[in-house]
């Protein structure tokens, strides 16, 4: 199995972030960032980089695609480059900006997670679009990793110039091994560029990952952000949606699923900082079993920017008596020409909708599923990406099936 040569710069990264994580404390809930999470129970120190991509999973790709990459524990197995004039999907070292569009948007990493993330670097993807062009087809950045106390970092670069736009999905799988995924996306959207990027998040049950989404959107430009998360043991999704263009907008949305003692734990921030920004988000979910999950968001308002909309829906769906949803929305509002919002709920099935289904001969296991169907709908149907809205239809509906039948329950 080959792989993409890193260039030196990601290995002085890796040396210098090696060194930095001795001083640093050690990620806590007792910070106001991790609160409600599980990180306590995360060993960073136990993780460590492999040598070398041994998995050698199947790629899951998409018919089409504009382009394809393979990364094979936390190293760039393949890349299929895009015949298409105006995108570029290269490795950062095969792409002349690619040492100063790293960590660009993240910034410096000040904070254990982000240092151990630049220890264990390797694969760093660009997906670059130029000035005015419009790709028809998904990018599809395909990630798998199987190695014990691995740490597998993977790094994924957006920039869509002036006028552009792009879809990219990013698919994550794991096997049974226990390891460490600390996944880290950047995506620039300059004025009038149209961004979709999608996480399938699939991970094996005793996979931990901790993954920040950032997104930076210039004036009338917009960017969506959605993830659909099945997988993992405790799995972490930070998102920052930046408005800083007059005019920008942007969607945060996300679909999942959590059963047996799995946590899917979401933090948010959608930061207006110019006028007449919007920006919406869309968490639904569902939890069965032990399985936990944690939203907690904020919308913050600069002064600079009035004409401000901002919408924030949280919705949750308890499926057992043991499992467990806590939500968290929030406002910071520092200017008085707004329009903000934020609500959130966490319920059973609706008992008079079931029973109205059953009444009409529809049998139970049945209705609940047409039930939970729709609960997901909403979302499914404004994900990016619009060729995968049926497979994750199927997935939830595959999951329902499965914990229905773990239940014992019958119709």
């Amino acid at each position: 199995m080959s792989t993409v040569e890193t260039p030196d710069w990601q290995a002085d990264i890796r040396v210098a972030a090696a060194s930095q994580l001795a001083e640093l404390d050690p990620p806590s809930d007792e910070l106001e960032v991790w609160r409600y999470s599980r990180i306590n129970d995360v060993e960073l120190d136990r993780f460590s980089r492999p040598p070398s991509a041994v998995s050698d999973a199947d790629p899951q790709g998409l018919a089409d695609a504009a382009a394809t990459v393979v990364i094979r524990d936390g190293f760039i197995t393949d890349v299929t480059p895009s015949a298409i004039d105006g995108l570029t999907v290269s490795s950062a070292a095969d792409h002349p900006d690619g040492q100063s569009l790293y960590a660009q948007l993240r910034g410096s990493a000040d904070d254990a997670v982000a240092a151990q993330h630049d220890a264990g670097l390797e694969a760093v993807i660009i997906v670059d679009v130029a000035r005015g062009t419009h790709i028809a087809h998904p990018v599809v950045i395909d990630n798998y990793s199987d190695v014990e106390d691995g740490l597998v970092a993977p790094h994924t670069i957006i920039r869509c110039a002036n006028g552009g736009s792009v879809n990219v999905v990013e698919r994550r799988r794991s096997g049974d091994t226990t390891q460490l995924v600390l996944p880290t996306v950047e995506i620039h959207a300059a004025a009038d560029a149209r961004i979709g990027y999608l996480i399938v998040q699939e991970l094996g049950r005793n996979t931990t990952s901790l993954e920040h989404l950032i997104g930076e959107v210039g004036q009338q430009a917009h960017v969506t952000i959605a993830v659909a998360a099945f997988g993992g043991s405790y799995a972490r999704t930070r998102a920052d949606l930046r408005l800083v263009g007059r005019g920008s907008s942007g969607d945060l949305l996300s679909a999942f699923f959590g059963d047996s003692d799995q946590m899917l734990d979401f933090r948010t921030f959608q930061d207006h900082l110019a006028p007449d920004t919007t920006s919406n988000l869309l968490f639904k979910g569902a939890v069965t079993g032990a399985a936990q999950s944690v939203y907690s968001g904020l919308i913050r308002v600069d002064e600079t920017a009035p004409g401000t909309n901002a919408f924030q829906t949280n919705r949750n769906l308890k499926l057992s008596e043991d499992a467990w949803a806590y939500s968290v929305p929030n406002l910071e509002i520092e200017q008085n020409q707004v329009s903000c919002s934020h609500a959130s709920t966490v319920g059973e099935i609706d008992e008079a909708q079931q029973f109205y289904l059953e009444s009409r001969g529809v049998p139970t296991d049945v209705a609940e599923q047409l039930l939970v169907s729709g609960f997901f709908a909403e979302v499914i149907g404004q994900l990016p990406i619009p060729e995968l809205h049926a497979e994750l239809q199927q997935r939830i509906d595959a999951a329902l099936a499965a914990d229905r039948e773990l239940q014992g329950k019958t119709s």
